[in-house]
Formats: structure tokens, C-alpha cells, sequence
């Protein structure tokens, strides 16, 4: 099994959408994927429809057993755990690392989507990823969250861009580009993936070709 966290200290860069899109290719590849809401704000939960969870990785990470049951598995093929406020309340480091460990089934892949600050849920994903990926654009603002979170911890952290940014020093960079487009935003409201939401577009494909090159990282391919 092999753990990626979808991190960025900046908001609003599109790190939502990648988590998401990366579980619904991952899985058109067939990979065995868990989607895991990391943000106390819970905005991954409320994209997929999972308003006011009975349970969520909070309880699992406070010492509530995970069934097979318990799993949410959502139309688009990968499964899913939603996150509360509570996230903001002080864990045991080792949690989610123990949580991870006593999994109920075999995933192939298990994709964090992390809050957008320098808090727990970051601290707690560093403690089990394998690699970081983060979305960064020509903003100022994505360029210098990749530098941070880059001086944050000692696991490879690759850039994966959105739209034309040629920075060799901020290498390395994901080997695919997305494709951006004024017609995501509103594909991204509903309850589906723009992978789902329109199949053939170029944008799916740079979030395919993206996530394929990211299991060949992980030696998923």
C-alpha cells in the first residue's frame, strides 16, 4: 500500500480537485483506492454529498474500529472517509499511522487530502506519506506554499502544475501538466469528479496522464 498527500499551505490552488481526480483515475486503472477528507473545514465531505457523516476518520483516529461496513464507497469507484471539525483537537501523533495499519482491507493506494494551513492534519499526513504532491500554478502564492511545505519535511514533495510555470528550481515537477479550463469550477460543484462529469475533455485527460504518472512513481503502474 502506498500513502500520498495531496498538500498545499495555500488555499484555493486547487488541491481538492486533484485529490479527488487522482481517486477516480486511480481507480479507472484499477486500483483498489481510499480517499481520505483530512480537513477539519470537511470540504472534500461536502463535495461527495457526505453532509453530517454519522462517523468520521476522527472517531477512527480516537480509537472507533473501521469496518468493512463502515466504508463509504462511492459511485466513482474508490472508497471514502469523511472528516469533521474535530480534526482540530489534539490527536496522538502515531494515529493515523496505527489507523492506516489496521485498515480492514487491502488498498492499493490511499490518497490524503489535507488541510490548507500548517496544522495537525498536515503533521499527521507527513507521518505516513510516502510522497506529497501539490498543485501550483504562476501564482506567488502556490510557489512560495510548495517552498514551505518543501522546508516542512524531508519526504520528496513534487510540484504538479497547472496551466505553463517553468521554474527548474522548484523541481521536481510532475511530468504531465493540467489542463486548465473556465468550465471546472462548475464541474467541480456537484457530487462527481470533472473526470466523471465530462469523460473526454482535456482536462480529464491531464488528470489521467497526471495520476498515471504518479502511480508509476509509486510503482503502481
Amino acid at each position: 500500500m502506498k500513502v500520498i498527500a495531496i498538500a498545499s499551505p495555500a488555499g484555493g490552488v486547487g488541491k481538492t480537485t486533484l485529490a479527488h481526480a487522482i481517486a477516480v483515475a486511480s481507480a479507472e486503472f484499477g486500483k483498489k483506492t481510499l480517499l481520505i477528507d483530512l480537513d477539519p473545514a470537511g470540504s472534500l465531505t461536502f463535495r461527495l454529498g457526505f453532509e453530517n457523516p454519522r462517523l468520521t476518520i476522527t472517531d477512527y483516529l480516537t480509537g472507533r474500529e473501521l469496518s468493512d461496513e463502515a466504508l463509504n464507497s462511492t459511485s466513482e469507484r474508490f472508497a471514502f472517509i469523511a472528516a469533521d471539525s474535530r480534526l482540530t483537537t489534539n490527536l496522538d501523533d502515531g494515529a493515523l499511522s496505527n489507523f492506516l495499519q489496521a485498515l480492514p482491507e487491502t488498498f492499493d493506494l490511499v490518497v490524503l487530502d489535507v488541510a490548507p494551513s500548517l496544522t495537525q492534519s498536515l503533521k499527521l499526513a507527513l507521518s505516513v506519506a510516502d510522497q506529497i504532491f501539490t498543485p501550483v500554478d504562476s501564482s506567488l502564492h502556490s510557489l512560495r506554499a510548495l517552498l514551505q511545505l518543501r522546508a516542512m519535511t524531508e519526504i520528496e514533495v513534487t510540484a504538479v502544475v497547472k496551466g505553463e510555470v517553468s521554474n527548474p528550481e522548484f523541481a521536481p515537477i510532475l511530468d504531465v501538466s493540467l489542463a486548465q479550463s473556465d468550465e471546472i469550477d462548475g464541474l467541480t460543484k456537484g457530487t462527481i469528479s470533472v473526470l466523471t462529469a465530462d469523460k473526454n475533455s482535456e482536462v480529464s485527460e491531464s488528470y489521467r496522464s497526471a495520476t498515471y504518472s504518479i502511480l508509476e512513481l509509486l510503482g503502481l503502474e
